[in-house]
This record gives C-alpha cells, sequence and structure tokens, in this order.
C-alpha cells in the first residue's frame, strides 16, 4: 500500500490527534482485523516505527461489544507504551493494568520469598474477614467500606492508571488496589497485565472468574510474542533447589508429626543420593540428563515406597506444617517441605516424552534438580484458540511460520504476515564482516584478534554512541581486554541498571557500550532520541549445546519433519541478533549503522532467515579498513 493509499485508509482508522498515518500499519490493522472477524489468530512481524501496539488496540475495539480484552507483554515496559495509547485514543474505555499481588502490595514487605508473601496476605486477609489480628487493614476496609473502594477502583480505570499509580491513589484512601481492582474487572473492558494472567491456568481462571467471562468472551492480545514459546516451555518447567532442600531438612527438625520419620528419610534420598552425589561429581553450569526411573528405583529399594507416594507424604506433611505455622502466629507461613513435594509430583508425572529430567550446578555452584519441558502448545493453543480472536506480534518473528507452529497444533485460522520496515533505507547501513565466526573451530586468538580490530575500526568511524554485543559474558570480557578506545567505556554486568546506562548515553556521544545479545541492554530496551548510533554484533548468539538444546531439537525433528535445528536452534539464535541490531533504529528519524561481525550470515540458510531489508541491504566487507571506510561514506553521505 502506498502513502496515498494509506491517507485515504486514515478515514476508516481512526489516529489520535498528532499521530502519523503509515501505509505499514493501515495495512497492520487490516491484517489483524481479518482475523478477528472470524475469531481467528493473526500472528504480525511488524518492525519498530510501524505503530503496532496503537494499530493492535485500533483493530480489535470495534469488536469490543460485550467482549473484553485481555493485552499481555512479557516485560512492565510494554505496558505504559498501552497506557499511553489508550489515553491519547478517547474512546471512553476503562482499562485495568496488574502487577503481580506484592508488586501493589500498600504494606510494603520485603525479604520474603513470593510464596512467602502469598501465605502471609492469604492469612493478613482470612483474619480481616474474622475480625482477628493481625489483620491487613487496607483489605479490611474495603470489606467496611465496599462501595467507596469499587467507585475508586473504576476511577482508576477511567483514568487508566498503571498499577503503581493505582497503588498511590487508593491506598491513599486506605484501600488496597490489587483487591479493589480485582472486584470491578467485570465491569473494565480491557485488562493489562503480563503472560502469566493469559497463560498461567491457575492465575488465568482466577482473573477470568473476576471477570466473569469465558475465554470466549475475551480477545487477546500478546506484546513480544517471540517470548511466547521460550516462556510457555518455562511455565511448563520446575525445579527444586539445593537452598529449598536444605531448607525442608530444617523444617523437618522442627516440626513434630506422626509422618515425619518417613518424610526425613525421604529427604536423606534426596539429599545423599542426589543433591551430594552431584555436588561433587558436576562442574559448574554442567548439564546431565536423570531418569525418573532411577530416582522411583532409590525410594523403592531402600524404602520400599514409590517415588509418588513419597511426594504425596511430602505434601501432606508440608500442609500440616502451613497449618502449625498459622497456629503459632508465624510471620511466615509457606512450607518447603510442601514446595519439595509439589516438585517430586511433577519430577514423576511428567514423561519423558514431553519433558527432560535433568540436574545441574547454576552460576552460584548451587544444585539443581529439574523437570524441563519441550513443548509450549500445551499452554498457549488452548488459549489462543479458545479466546474470541487473538493478536500475535512482535517486531521481529520471521519466518512467522516457525512462530506460528510453536504456538498453535494446527495452522488452520492461523494469518501471518511479515511486514516492511517503515523506516527510509538512507537511514541505515548493515555490514556483515568477512574472516570471523563464532563457530567453535573458530574460537582462536586469531578470530579474538580480528574482531578487536573491527571494533577499533567501527569506533573510530562512528559518529555517536556505539554498542558491542557479544554472543557471552565471557566474550564480552575477552573482545573488552583487547580493544583498544578512547571512549569512555559502559559494561553490562548482572545489576546493572537500564535506566542509569541509558542516562549516560543521553550525557555523552563518545561512549562504548558493551553487552549481551540476549541480556538486559540487547533486548526490551529503547535508546531514545538517537542516543545510540551503532550496533556491533559479535558472533550469532545460539543456546548452550548441553543435554537439554539436543534433546530438544530431537523432539522438534519429530514434530516438524527434521526441522529440529532450525525451530530449536537456529531460528532463536537470529531473533537474539536482530533484536540486538534493534536497538539503533527506533523512530522514523533514526540514523545508524548496524554491523555483523560473522560471516555466517551471508550463508544462504541463515540470510534467509533475517528480516527482507536485511537481505536486501547487507553489504559484505571483507576487512576492518573496509569496514572503516563504509561506515565514513555513509555518516559524509547524510545531510548535515
Amino acid at each position: 500500500m502506498d502513502e496515498k493509499s494509506a491517507q485515504e485508509a486514515s478515514t476508516r482508522v481512526l489516529l489520535p490527534e498528532g499521530y502519523e498515518i503509515r501505509s505499514t500499519q493501515v495495512e497492520f490493522i487490516e491484517e489483524a482485523s481479518r482475523s478477528l472477524k472470524n475469531n481467528g489468530i493473526f500472528l504480525g512481524s511488524a518492525p519498530c516505527g510501524t505503530g503496532k501496539s496503537i494499530g493492535s488496540l485500533l483493530a480489535v475495539l470495534p469488536f469490543l461489544s460485550n467482549r473484553k480484552v485481555l493485552i499481555c507483554f512479557r516485560t512492565r515496559s510494554q505496558l505504559h507504551i498501552y497506557l499511553k495509547e489508550l489515553r491519547a485514543l478517547k474512546q471512553g474505555v476503562t482499562a485495568a493494568s496488574f502487577f503481580s499481588k506484592r508488586d501493589m502490595c500498600p504494606l510494603k514487605r520485603e525479604g520474603a520469598t513470593y510464596f512467602d508473601f502469598l501465605e502471609e496476605c492469604r492469612r493478613l486477609r482470612k483474619n480481616a474477614d474474622l475480625g482477628e489480628e493481625p489483620y491487613c487493614e487496607y483489605y479490611r476496609n474495603i470489606n467496611l467500606r465496599r462501595r467507596d473502594a469499587e467507585k475508586l477502583a473504576m476511577e482508576c480505570a477511567k483514568r487508566i492508571l498503571s498499577p503503581l499509580q493505582s497503588v498511590k491513589w487508593m491506598s491513599r484512601h486506605g484501600f488496597c488496589a490489587y483487591e479493589a481492582m480485582k472486584d470491578v474487572l467485570s465491569k473494565v473492558d480491557i485488562f493489562l497485565g503480563t503472560y502469566h494472567y493469559a497463560f498461567d491456568p491457575f492465575i488465568r481462571d482466577n482473573l477470568l472468574r473476576s471477570m466473569k467471562a469465558d475465554l470466549s468472551d475475551v480477545y487477546l492480545i500478546v506484546d513480544e510474542a517471540h517470548n511466547l514459546p521460550t516462556f510457555s516451555r518455562e511455565l511448563l518447567s520446575d525445579q527444586l533447589s539445593e537452598t529449598t532442600l536444605e531448607n525442608a531438612i530444617r523444617e523437618s527438625e522442627a516440626f513434630e508429626d506422626e509422618n515425619r520419620t518417613s518424610v526425613q528419610e525421604y529427604l536423606d534420598i534426596l539429599n545423599e543420593d542426589i543433591f551430594i552425589q552431584a555436588r561433587s561429581r558436576l562442574d559448574k553450569d554442567e548439564l546431565k540428563w536423570i531418569s525418573p526411573d532411577d530416582l522411583g528405583e532409590l525410594f523403592l529399594k531402600r524404602l520400599k515406597v514409590k517415588g509418588s507416594e513419597a511426594a504425596e507424604a511430602m505434601l501432606e506433611y508440608g500442609e500440616k506444617v502451613r497449618e502449625e505455622r498459622d497456629k503459632r502466629g508465624y510471620d511466615r507461613i509457606f512450607s518447603y517441605n510442601y514446595r519439595a513435594g509439589e516438585f517430586l509430583k511433577n519430577f514423576f508425572e511428567k514423561g519423558e516424552d514431553k519433558y527432560m529430567h535433568l540436574i545441574h550446578k547454576d552460576w552460584r555452584d548451587r544444585v539443581i534438580l529439574e523437570v524441563r519441558g519441550f513443548d509450549g502448545r500445551e499452554i498457549t493453543d488452548p488459549v489462543l484458540r479458545e479466546s474470541a480472536g487473538s493478536i500475535l506480534m512482535s517486531g521481529f518473528i520471521s519466518p512467522p511460520i516457525v512462530y506460528r507452529d510453536l504456538v498453535v497444533h494446527e495452522s488452520s485460522g492461523v494469518r501471518t504476515k511479515e511486514f516492511e520496515s517503515p523506516f527510509p533505507q538512507e537511514n541505515r547501513l548493515i555490514l556483515s564482516a568477512e574472516g570471523v565466526s563464532s563457530r567453535y573451530e573458530n574460537r582462536t586468538q586469531e578470530t579474538l584478534d580480528k574482531w578487536a580490530e573491527y571494533i577499533e575500526a567501527i569506533l573510530r568511524a562512528n559518529r555517536g554512541n556505539v554498542a558491542v554485543f557479544a554472543t557471552s559474558y565471557k566474550l564480552m570480557q575477552k573482545i573488552l581486554s583487547l580493544a583498544e578506545t578512547d571512549r569512555q567505556i559502559i559494561r553490562e554486568e548482572p545489576k546493572t541498571n537500564r535506566k542509569a546506562v541509558v542516562n549516560r548515553l543521553n550525557k555523552s556521544e563518545e561512549n562504548v557500550l558493551f553487552g549481551v545479545m540476549g541480556g538486559k541492554l540487547s533486548e526490551g530496551v529503547d535508546y531514545p532520541n538517537n542516543i545510540l548510533k551503532c550496533v556491533a554484533a559479535v558472533g550469532l548468539p545460539y543456546a548452550t549445546w548441553d543435554a537439554y538444546q539436543r534433546a530438544l531439537i530431537n523432539y522438534y525433528d519429530n514434530q516438524f519433519q527434521g526441522k529440529g535445528r532450525k525451530y530449536a536452534y537456529v531460528t532463536p539464535a537470529i531473533l537474539r541478533l536482530i533484536q540486538a541490531c534493534g536497538r539503533v533504529h527506533r523512530s522514523r528519524t533514526d540514523k545508524g549503522c548496524i554491523v555483523i561481525l560473522d560471516e555466517r550470515v551471508n550463508q544462504p540458510s541463515i540470510r534467509q532467515l533475517l528480516p527482507g531489508y536485511f537481505q536486501r541491504e547487507m553489504k559484505i566487507v571483507t576487512s576492518p579498513a573496509k569496514c572503516s571506510k563504509q561506515i565514513e561514506q555513509f555518516w559524509n553521505s547524510l545531510p548535515p
């Protein structure tokens, strides 16, 4: 669609005053609307600048009628975009947005685990209902002044406030925002929350009960949908940490019960035969398969009991511990034995056809027993199929059919579309470098030195701040130690604050940011006002080649006719690469360079997975000097 057609279509697309109509945006709305009209699923790959957030709202609002909209996202940063767009639309809709219950708690209790918090919240609410102390005054006030609480909650929904704004507003009047807003959800048009509200069965069912709705009454918008396959697999997974087991053992020593001796014997098997042995045999970050049948044999051989029966006994004991803690007035009601029993139940119930049972050490050198899922469609397919209609979108889902296959079992009723970048081609330069690669056999000092030469050339030639994103923290540190520069260095670390990094980049254009693809600074963060003018991506960010990765590829090979490597290994790596490269161009006027320092992107099997404009525009450079020259020519070609 050309710009003239877009302007004609703008009569059908009621954008707020001051919003620019774009051809790709109109096309996005029309494609999404066709799917919603047929209660279908629309999966759109629309680059930054397409206007997909407001486009999704404009597509779904005409269908609202007596139905509701559920907008979900992976991280909180996306929430504020939707709140801004909803306020701008001024269509009289009401919207409630939620973070987690703990994040919206006016009591601001710190230090406890989330499970501890939920148990404490439950106890304080129960006491408020019974008129016993201690109780939550904010919850009790809702019971005493329910009409006032509902009136204020609806005012928050009309104003389309953020969760923290609602908390501030409601707590000032003595009410719990979470509970008060939940009480009026049946009267609210739009709900906004993280993926858990849509895809975690327990949380979703509670939400729908509050809405007084079924899934068939709800339109679903999923933002940053490239995260959905991984998120859903994680939701199916479970783990038992060494710390939780140690706490369960201590807990069993503190609480009497007729079954305590048996429970202690079960904990001893887990501790002595699994965790202690793994501690001495596993290297840090090493991942090993462990058979649930072998663990079950240990329980049978040593104690003449099935593993599932041991799990049930731990659950029962844990429930009694929680009751006893409640009676004694403990601040923490949570039971570690209950948690251990819950995990063990999952460990034995989840079959090896769709799950993998693992043991490994984490980055803190603590042993983790784990069960990981292979197929997130078990979570996503029912939700997407049963809802009134769904819009799944991201800045990069390429090729869309891969992500379609990873979220639904059948392709029927699913529309996919990959949209072109709306940004001017003359504002960007995309380069790929020959002679460097992060493939295993090329991880030599010679390659490291060549990478350092390329990065030094990029830093000399580029105008403005540069980000260097590597495939891992280890590689990032090596490159950082070799590349020489006069620029101010910003290094991504586990505790790095995104906002602080953006502030530093705002103050000067002579910075170089070293980070990791797939890390906190390369995905889900905006660098506004073109403060980042170049990204150099060092290597292709393939997943760690471990036991789970190999098993996942084998599973996908069976599910998708030999495409396991493409679906489980190559496509996710390309996603992380493009997400990192996408930090440069965030608006129509942004100008900058993208340099991919891995020659494998020029292989046809990989190049065809890149966005269309990458495939057309990417130029190959064969040396650091030629790379530097291309960057200089790009900046010189732009108007002053």
